[in-house]
């Protein structure tokens, strides 16, 4: 056996243990296993890095030998929160080790059923936005290649959405994230779509119940991802006339004219802002009566500008994609499949969110559970949001500890449970290098409080003994704590 197998099952004699790997950059990738010890079951929830991470891939590699190694070639369920590099890429870059591992079970939210019509619009939405901003980027690259580049970078880096020819070039197989998506759905002969809500999942017999908290079936708050006040007629609103939906059929047509669908063609249409008798076709315009009033205010011969720069558009327009890009990112984090695990001997939870974001975890509240013989739950024999979250023993900290993936007051507020770990699977200096505030600092000043400083990071392991802690009190917790340079792990107190 090796040491690393050795570690985990020292985990488990101590109770449920969560092993936490470290991949050098920003990304998801746990190990659950739950006792006894000598037939544990294994859950594996995510495996993948940022796209951008230098050794990123034989890092993987790694991660998935250590994976299959102390699980014996064995997981006994995967589960995939959402289809973003930083969570799938090592079933790619270590897809030799994870083909050989038999999986039983494995778990995706609803928004991957492609017999369900919220989540194929959803995809169909995905599809030609990322159609349309790889399109503004192609227009770009002539033009203003500083803005190609930086929007190109979302796109590809953390969205993983690459063309066939960028795929193949890069080494990847399959192209990016959708493919990663598919090996994951292929891998088990049993799959299973949840949806938020309904009754808790009681998994085998090892007394572990799982408490499906989202993503929503609601299309406003899947999209709503800020903090701030977001008015949710935007998104509910007629398609055609979205800022969104005028400015992907742009692009579209700017670099593919002749390829939209009728649909497209439809939507183009209404979001002109003139009817078309006062339309003139850019193609047909020197033919027209009125070529030589544009030409002389708008247009450009040989190389010289007639009229004023501001009157001309150019390619500004485009840069708008950059936002459309970022709002993908964002839309796609909020269809994250959130889970609460309770443990039902103790009642204690264990919380899951993947990367949801501020209207996915707005709607963990909207939905009550049956409260099964011996579990939790509260005065009226039912389940809630609140009382799970009371219960939380092990926060897995959304998005990396970004501003926008835990609530206050419904969130880390509610997390009042004296034993509360918080894990935050982050790279600070990654985050740093792409100017991003990961951890943000006030949550992770918060987190602090709440824990009592017993917070494990992907990037610094096990943190001092804040002075406020007493000795015995820290001892307790940091015996229950094991790292390696590929991991840190803990162990939940089995009662």
């Amino acid at each position: 056996m090796s040491a690393s197998a050795d570690a985990l099952k020292r985990g488990l004699e101590r109770g449920p243990t969560v092993r936490m790997y470290r991949q050098r950059g920003l990304g998801d990738c746990f190990l659950l296993a739950f006792p006894p010890a000598d037939e544990p079951r294994y859950v594996l929830v995510d495996c993948g890095v940022f796209f951008a991470t230098s050794g990123g891939a034989a890092r993987m590699r790694k991660i998935a030998a250590d994976v299959a190694d102390v699980t014996d070639n064995h997981l006994h369920l995967l589960v995939a929160t959402h289809e973003h590099w930083d969570h799938l890429s090592g079933f790619q870059f270590a897809q030799e080790t994870f083909d050989d591992m038999t999986v039983d079970e494995v778990w995706v939210a609803w928004t991957e059923d492609r017999n369900h019509p919220l989540a194929n619009e959803l995809r169909e939405k995905r599809r030609r936005t990322a159609r349309a901003v790889a399109a503004a980027v192609t227009h770009l690259r002539g033009i203003a290649a500083a803005e190609a580049e930086a929007v190109g970078s979302v796109l590809g880096f953390d969205l993983g959405l690459f063309d066939p020819d960028e795929a193949a070039a890069l080494g990847l197989g399959a192209s990016g994230t959708a493919g990663q998506m598919e090996w994951v759905l292929a891998k088990s002969p049993t799959t299973r779509y949840l949806r938020p809500g309904g009754e808790p999942i009681q998994w085998r017999d090892h007394g572990v119940r799982f408490y499906v908290l989202g993503p929503p079936e609601d299309r406003a708050l899947l999209e709503r991802s800020d903090p701030s006040s977001v008015d949710s007629e935007v998104y509910e609103g007629a398609a055609a006339l979205t800022a969104h939906n005028a400015f992907a059929v742009a692009a579209l047509h700017a670099v593919e004219p002749g390829a939209l669908s009728s649909d497209e063609e439809a939507l183009l249409d209404a979001s002109q802002p003139f009817d078309r008798d006062h339309r003139i076709p850019l193609d047909g315009v020197e033919k027209s009566e009125q070529w030589d009033f544009f030409r002389h205010r708008y247009g450009t011969t040989n190389g010289k500008d007639h009229g004023p720069a501001w009157q001309r558009i150019g390619s500004a327009w485009l840069t708008a994609a950059g936002q459309l890009a970022l709002q993908l990112n964002e839309d796609t984090n909020n269809t994250s499949l959130a889970l609460a695990i309770e443990l039902a001997g103790s009642g204690r939870v264990l919380l899951f969110p993947g990367d949801a974001q501020v209207g996915n975890q707005l709607s963990w509240h909207q939905h009550r559970w049956p409260a099964p013989d011996g579990g939790g739950g509260d005065d009226g024999g039912e389940v809630t949001c609140r009382d799970l979250l009371a219960r939380t023993v092990l926060y897995k900290v959304g998005h990396h500890g970004s501003h926008n993936a835990t609530l206050r007051q419904l969130g880390l507020e509610l997390m009042a449970h004296p034993e509360l770990v918080a894990m935050i699977p982050v790279d600070r200096e990654q985050a740093k290098e792409k100017d991003w505030a990961m951890p943000f600092a006030p949550l992770e000043a918060r987190l602090e409080e709440r824990t009592a400083g017993r917070i494990l990071r992907a990037d610094d392991g096990l943190p001092p003994r804040p002075p406020s802690m007493p000795e015995a009190d820290w001892e307790r917790f940091t015996e229950r704590v094991e790292e390696d340079d590929l991991w840190v792990q803990y162990s939940l107190p089995a009662e």
